[in-house]
């Protein structure tokens, strides 16, 4: 049996390793990656959280700090002496000679707010505790721990054949009604039990590697990067809720997945082309391709996964590769992050910019019949800033679990939150715009409403 596997594989395609060896590292390394990403082995945890609490957030402790204030030193003088004194061809001219005024600004500034934060001293609304010193001890961390982590074992889900398998097998469901490749599923996937952050990273990689076009990856990365479950347990019980939870969830990914279906068929998203990185544009063939059910769709799965497993040479060396690619990504998008979080942070808790600008959804949820309008449109514009403002300043500005449901609701299916998925979304290097990605929030935000309202009256 095993020798006709093997003659009918290599009848479909031509392999450079024994078959054995890649049907191996497609199982091991498949399986491995379902475990860690998909299993809660751990007092109902999964594997993944448990490893980036345990290696990399609970050995820093306080010390994330100078973690965070080394990454945007280097930035700084590395931009500095790239520019300046770096020899053609080094690492830091490769790496910072060709970076624009705008970038060495953000480096500036981001070990200047850090330092503030450090010191306590400097301006006043940049070294408050809400502000830089809230994103150091409380975003930090959290985002250097999944980056890390989540780039060390992602390879077990890109590169070894269970992401084509996937794909070819949801490709009948995923694409008509959300114009998606199958394999975006595990995207989604990832990010609820791992983290948004690491949906947005695999996302990234696979566009990078031209499997998803530029309009794909956009969609993917802005409405399929869900929060992760343990964290949407965090906000529900925080508001109150908790024993609500699980109707939540379910509610929550039904709503993700139909407001899925609707951006990615209205601008910003609608306007960007079907052409992958490398400039190959995707056709109406490609797209038809694998679009209904039929008898022969396991195997080519199966044997697409068998190519993919194929083209590793050393998994202990995607391993480590990938975790060094991971926390380069870190490198790379907290300075970004300190300054545009920080700015962001101060201007909600020190001006009144942020209650005036959410006023106009005052009157669409006032529509909605839900309760204390002006409270709840304020604390969803939160959403816009950081996932969890919105749930604390709903817990503190009411009793009415209404409100509470409404709001918690609403944030968690905006996705998109400056702090910590929009900034990646740039930094990352998928095809989008500050503000595209501001109106898609905008359009998540508008649409969101109506939806939670109609569960919030269900159930309240």
């Amino acid at each position: 049996m095993e020798g006709n596997i093997n003659i009918n594989i290599k009848r479909s395609i031509d392999l450079k390793h024994p078959f054995i060896r890649d049907l191996l590292v497609f199982v091991i390394g498949s399986l491995l990656g379902i475990f860690i990403f998909f299993v809660p082995a751990f007092n109902g945890k999964m594997p993944f959280e448990v490893m980036y609490k345990t290696l990399i957030i609970n050995p820093l402790g306080n010390n994330v700090k100078y973690v965070v204030l080394g990454i945007v030193a280097f930035n700084l003088f590395g931009y500095i002496y790239g520019k300046t004194l770096a020899k053609e061809g080094s690492y830091f001219f490769k790496k910072f000679a060709s970076n624009s005024k705008i970038k060495g600004l953000n480096y500036f500034l981001a070990f200047a707010f850090v330092v503030m934060a450090l010191t306590q001293k400097g301006i006043p609304f940049i070294y408050h505790e809400a502000t830089v010193p809230h994103m150091i001890r409380e975003i930090f961390p959290f985002t250097i721990g999944c980056l890390t982590i989540g780039g060390f074992v992602l390879p077990l889900l890109t590169s070894y054949g269970i992401l084509e398998l996937a794909g070819v097998m949801l490709e009948p469901i995923m694409r008509p009604v959300l114009k998606l490749p199958g394999k975006a599923a595990i995207d989604s996937i990832a990010s609820i039990v791992g983290a948004a952050v690491v949906g947005i990273f695999l996302t990234t990689q696979l566009y990078h590697d031209n499997q998803y076009t530029d309009k794909e990856a956009l969609s993917i990365a802005s409405g399929f990067s869900l929060n992760s479950v343990g964290y949407c347990a965090f906000l529900v019980s925080y508001v109150g809720l908790g024993g609500m939870f699980n109707q939540m969830f379910l509610t929550y990914l039904v709503i993700a997945y139909i407001m899925a279906a609707i951006i990615v068929r209205i601008p910003p998203v609608s306007k960007h082309s079907d052409t992958y990185e490398n400039g190959v544009i995707q056709t109406e063939e490609m797209r038809k391709e694998n679009k209904k059910f039929y008898k022969g769709q396991f195997k080519l799965g199966f044997i697409r996964a068998i190519e993919k497993a194929d083209t590793s040479d050393n998994v202990i060396k995607d391993l480590i590769l990938g975790g060094f690619n991971g926390f380069m990504v870190v490198v790379e998008i907290i300075p970004m992050m300190v300054v545009i979080g920080g700015l962001m942070l101060s201007v909600y808790k020190f001006t009144p910019i942020i209650q005036i600008a959410s006023k106009p959804l005052i009157p669409l949820i006032s529509l909605m019949k839900v309760p204390e309008a002006p409270l709840a449109a304020e604390a969803i514009f939160l959403g816009g800033i950081e996932l969890f403002m919105p749930s604390l300043a709903v817990t503190a500005g009411t009793i009415n679990e209404a409100v509470r449901y409404f709001v918690v609701m609403v944030s968690m299916v905006q996705v998109l939150y400056i702090t910590e998925t929009m900034l990646p979304l740039i930094s990352f290097g998928l095809p989008v715009k500050f503000w595209e990605i501001v109106v898609i929030w905008l359009e998540r935000t508008v649409i969101a409403i109506p939806l939670v309202a109609i569960a919030m009256h269900i159930f309240f």
